[in-house]
């Protein structure tokens, strides 16, 4: 038995709504963008390169590495 069948409706209908897109199809966006601005294309660029970056450095070797880590120019040695 449901306590307040009303409230549970209320709940589900809800849920519907959500779940079909109700919202999103009333109100309909002018263009696709996040709130800094950035398209949908824009992202899957960035996240793409991202992924490409790291397999690169996946394929590097261990002793690769460590050597880039260890001798990378160290900022007080550019200002001399």
């Amino acid at each position: 038995q449901i306590a307040d069948p009303e409230t549970c409706d209320r709940m589900y209908e809800s849920l519907v709504r959500i779940h079909t897109n109700y919202y999103k199809n009333k109100y309909p966006r002018l263009k696709d963008t996040s709130f800094t601005g950035v398209t949908i294309e824009d992202c899957k660029m960035i996240l793409a390169t991202d992924i490409l970056k790291q397999m690169e450095d996946m394929k590097k070797g261990t002793w690769k590495k460590l050597r880039e880590k260890f001798y990378a120019k160290k900022p007080e040695e550019d200002s001399k």
